[in-house]
């Protein structure tokens, strides 16, 4: 049925955040043409308001002059740092007031924003995932890369784009780079190196049909699209390993909209990382997906599936009608 009962019903989604200025773009054309409300803000223009002495009616988080969680049916949060407390209240605020939170991560377990974090549920649920140590002290790092070999890789238990991932070399290269961060900031992990990786979109915990295969600039050994490379659309149909992974991934960390890198060991694929929030411009620009389109679509689904009486309202309103005419 796609968007056309909610359309009726006037769903209202907030999309709180973005971080760059393609996605705001998509998001409004699309929306536009599907016929739905969405009203794109950041996490600065709400207010959060407890005034007792206004009453009740004062209390509650605005956006212009309505309270959020009465004004929209859905929201979509996407801003996190350095703002995560102002995000989960407002993804608690809406989920206790009945309505839809995206991602079921945001409201259905502890929230951890950390890639250990990501890596030991992955590991746990039987996904292959790097090789992959945080630990709080050098000397216990440096005895560590000495058991290992080099190169290996340290990598922030934060950061996107590329940033706070870092190939070192040598014992002294280990030491330069921790000494710019404070103890536990940073994960070692084995090096992988393979000439390529593949980013999978998932959406509803479904990967998109197309993929795309990254290689980094030269001189580099990261491939994410900001920091330059090629970037090269293949069909998912060519790599069922690598959806079946991606699926799984997106699926134990409960993230509906997410970008999931791979990275093989010789022929086994592993999840170097699973983005709740991705950029999806370079991947809409390669592969020729609609990234929006699907993801505006599934929030229409999820919305419908929230409220059993929608359900049935749609049927009604879809089925055919007895002899095709009204009454006499």
């Amino acid at each position: 049925m796609g968007c056309l009962l909610n359309s009726l019903l006037d769903m209202r989604i907030l999309w709180l955040g973005w971080e760059d200025q393609h996605t705001p773009a998509r998001v409004q054309a699309v929306a536009v043409s599907l016929g739905l409300h969405v009203t794109l803000a950041q996490i600065t223009d709400l207010r959060f308001v407890v005034d007792g002495a206004t009453g009740m009616a004062s209390v509650g988080v605005w956006l212009d002059e309505e309270e959020v969680t009465r004004a929209f049916d859905v929201l979509i949060a996407r801003v996190f740092h350095p703002y995560i407390s102002e995000a989960l209240t407002v993804a608690r605020l809406f989920h206790d007031a009945g309505k839809v939170v995206i991602d079921h991560s945001l409201t259905d377990e502890g929230v951890a924003f950390s890639k250990m974090h990501d890596y030991l549920l992955l590991a746990q649920a039987g996904l292959s995932v790097p090789r992959t140590w945080q630990l709080g002290r050098l000397e216990a790092v440096e005895a560590l890369a000495e058991e290992l070999g080099y190169p290996l890789v340290f990598k922030g238990i934060h950061g996107s784009y590329g940033a706070h991932v870092h190939l070192v070399r040598t014992a002294e290269d280990l030491r330069a780079v921790w000494a710019r961060y404070r103890p536990g900031e940073l994960m070692l992990q084995e090096y992988l190196p393979a000439a390529v990786d593949f980013r999978v979109m998932c959406v509803g915990y479904q990967a998109l049909p197309m993929v795309v295969e990254r290689a980094p600039k030269a001189g580099d050994f990261r491939t994410n699209a900001q920091l330059g490379g090629s970037a090269v659309a293949r069909p998912l149909a060519d790599f069922p390993d690598l959806g079946r992974l991606a699926e799984q991934a997106a699926r134990v960390l409960r993230r509906e909209f997410a970008a999931v890198d791979v990275r093989y060991r010789g022929a086994a694929p592993l999840v170097l990382e699973v983005n709740r929030r991705p950029v999806f411009a370079n991947f809409e620009r390669v592969t020729g997906c609609d990234v929006a389109r699907a993801f505006l679509n599934y929030v229409c689904h999820r919305y419908e599936a929230s409220a059993p009486s929608l359900a049935a309202l749609s049927s009604a309103l879809l089925a055919p009608t007895a002899g095709g005419g009204g009454s006499s």
